[in-house]
């Protein structure tokens, strides 16, 4: 049988292997079939004579007419289909058309089946993708029915799973309160909520008075366009009524959702606060973590970048059936690929909303997340995350590789602390464990933060304040500018691979914090997935060569997570003098490449800015500059040298300094310090022999 050229018949390339010939080669072969830059009107010539290519058609066209896409407009299209390489092999076997446009444009549609016997699949065909169909759209009373089964299960005390006779309960333990123990624990309603006027349909701001009552959080982007908010002008006005031809459609579908759900109350940012009020600003957003954490239900404008977008979207999807040349039976569906991609590093355009640094913590400290997509609900807590097509936490229809999931990491480790009822630790070698994960997870958390949009950079710290203080009062360690004392070494040892932009010209935090750079960070040890057994990973043996004899850091206002006004690290550590060079060239990522002259005799190492050293102004760090090396850490077995770079204050009398970036020395790698063994060596000669002295970093 000749295969079609342009689709391949719906099968992989080459012979599906048996596990016996699969066992014999070192490794598989890909029977993966991708065909790109085909031009539409070859692609529709090709539809005439290849059925396979006309359902193609067929499911591509109608998808594209259903989101008001014209058809003609596309210029080529690309296939993406997967295939397991052998029998029995679990694998992605995502099945994808992209269509490009005349304009620059692209739309993904994805084609799968379902798992019924109405909905038959040839024999002919290779792996097509089985899964769930979403709702028509995200109003629609089958999406909120499926919001409340969500609901129901994140209350119930095994979140939903029948424990089996005989079955061990703590198995099926989750990180959510059941619904008996939310209703013993009467949730304060906030300072001012709104109230959605279920009973009398008048919209209205009023204040809390400390009653006990269920109530409801809205979490979106404000964008460009002025949305509704509360003054000290209009503040008399909003608690008479809000009129709802005032209220942005964001606004408006989300009290909408609040009654559906039979809540009197729900909590909108730009309403509940006081925006020209610099006091009650600082007041409440110090709330944020209670506010957000004791809400019933956070309810998340996900696919919205103002409030123009709104909650609601419709959600088609488009059905192909018939009859092969063969005679056998197929159904197939076509949508518009729906991305499954919750990690906050500003890699998707379909959610614009976890691009905000402000939402991350709205997201995190929440009890709960009802999400409106732009293709459909999805729903994350503690515990779980659900979505209506049933993929989400993966990459793909198959439970293969896994994506980031960011609450249930943070949710296992602020659960990861518990003391006995004599409040003595249980256990010693599982405390010293379970503190290293949650100081871990403490240092994932600044890696996603740190890769946000932010408006105002004066709210780098404020806008992750709530979940600051949310680990603080389990760690019961001292907060500072972003570190905590408990960890300090550790979370000192922060970097960054960017350093394009220049240090902030208005000061922001001490140099020592990665609150001081404008840029995303990374630590060594930080987390990207969860795993049910992380927690158990031990921390790599190291030798703490620092040791820090002070830190403290003035608040610029009364929030103890909040602004920072100064700081100061003292340390006693060897601090090797150096000098910085600039080589001419740029690496492949056209960055600057930094060295330190430890050892004229050898070549100069790497070190990694934290940020444009080149830039004008009081920040500026010119090669030929006498900087220092602040020796940190050892690893023990493979002997990796860790050390802070400092420059001298030039007001400081040699004593004062300020972090510039950091030096790693690798002795299995030369990925970061660039170079060999016998330069590297020299390099760790120097800093043995370096002065021991103790100084202050500003």
């Amino acid at each position: 049988m000749l295969l079609c050229p342009l689709c391949n018949s719906f099968k992989g390339v080459g012979p599906v292997l048996t596990e016996d010939e699969a066992r014999r080669l070192s490794s598989l072969p890909t029977r993966s079939f991708k065909h790109k830059d085909i031009l539409w009107p070859n692609f529709r010539l090709s539809a005439e004579t290849c059925y396979c290519c006309n359902i193609l058609l067929r499911g591509v066209t109608g998808c594209l007419q259903q989101r008001q896409h014209e058809p003609d407009q596309v210029v080529q299209v690309n296939f993406s289909f997967l295939y397991a390489p052998r029998e029995g092999y679990v694998t992605e076997n995502d099945k994808t058309v992209t269509c490009e446009f005349n304009d620059g444009s692209r739309v993904e549609i994805g084609l799968f089946t379902l798992n019924d016997d109405s909905c038959p699949c040839p024999d002919a065909w290779d792996d097509v993708p089985v899964t769930l169909r979403t709702s028509p759209e995200t109003s629609s009373e089958e999406a909120f029915k499926k919001a409340c089964k969500w609901l129901k299960d994140c209350e119930d005390e095994f979140h939903g799973a029948e424990v089996p006779e005989g079955g061990d309960p703590e198995d099926y333990e989750h990180f959510c309160a059941s619904s008996q123990e939310a209703l013993s624990q009467a949730t304060t309603l906030p300072t001012r909520v709104v109230d959605v006027g279920r009973h009398d349909g008048k919209i209205k701001l009023i204040e809390g008075n400390g009653r006990a009552q269920r109530y409801l959080c809205l979490s979106h982007c404000w964008g460009n366009k002025q949305i509704i908010t509360t003054t000290r002008s209009t503040l008399a006005e909003r608690m008479q009524e809000i009129h709802a031809e005032d209220l942005s459609r964001t606004f408006e579908e989300a009290i909408h959702m609040t009654r559906r759900f039979e809540v009197d109350y729900i909590w909108i940012d730009s309403l509940c606060i006081i925006q020209d009020d610099a006091e009650d600003w600082e007041r409440e957003s110090a709330r944020m973590a209670s506010i957000y954490r004791n809400a019933y239900l956070t309810i998340a404008a996900t696919k919205s970048s103002n409030g123009d977008g709104g909650l609601f979207a419709q959600t088609p999807d488009f059905e192909v059936s018939g009859t092969t040349p063969e005679g056998e039976d197929y159904y197939l569906v076509f949508r518009k690929k729906i991305d499954h991609d919750l990690s906050v590093d500003g890699g998707t355009p379909h959610f614009p909303l976890m691009n905000r640094a402000w939402v991350y913590q709205e997201r995190m400290l929440s009890r709960r997340v009802l999400h409106f997509g732009y293709y459909e609900l999805f729903w994350e807590c503690s515990t779980e995350i659900y979505c209506e097509c049933g993929n989400i936490g993966y990459l793909g229809c198959m439970e293969t590789i896994p994506l980031p999931n960011p609450r249930k990491m943070i949710s296992s480790a602020l659960e990861s602390l518990e003391r006995t009822p004599s409040g003595n630790w249980s256990n010693r070698t599982w405390v010293q464990n379970m503190r290293f994960y949650i100081a871990r997870m403490w240092r994932s958390l600044v890696m996603m933060y740190t890769g946000l949009c932010l408006t105002v950079a004066s709210d780098y710290l404020p806008a992750l304040g709530g979940v600051a203080k949310t680990f603080a009062e389990k760690r019961k360690s001292p907060y500072l500018a972003g570190l905590f004392k408990d960890s300090l070494v550790d979370d000192l040892l922060w970097m960054t691979f960017s350093c394009k932009k220049p240090r902030l010209s208005k000061w922001r935090a001490p140099s020592w914090s990665w609150a001081s750079v404008d840029t995303h960070v990374t630590y060594e040890d930080g987390l990207l997935y969860y795993v049910d057994d992380i927690y158990t990973e031990k921390q790599v043996e190291r030798t703490e060569l620092a040791s820090i004899e002070h830190c403290v850091c003035t608040l610029a206002g009364l929030d103890d997570f909040g602004q920072v006004k100064s700081g100061l690290l003292r340390v006693t550590s060897q601090l090797l003098p150096t000098t910085l060079l600039l080589k001419t060239d740029l690496d492949g990522m056209q960055r600057p490449m930094y060295c330190l002259c430890i050892d004229p005799k050898a070549a100069a190492p790497r070190m990694w800015p934290d940020y444009d050293l080149s830039q004008a102004g009081p920040y500026q760090v010119l090669p030929g500059t006498e900087v220092y090396c602040l020796r940190m850490i050892q690893k023990v077995k493979h002997k990796v040298d860790v050390s802070l770079v400092l420059r001298a204050c030039p007001t400081g009398g040699g004593e004062v300094f300020e972090r510039i970036g950091v030096l790693q020395l690798d002795p299995h790698s030369s990925r970061l310090d660039q170079i060999k063994p016998e330069a590297r060596d020299l390099a760790v000669a120097a800093l043995d022999e370096a002065e021991v002295r103790t100084i202050d970093i500003i």
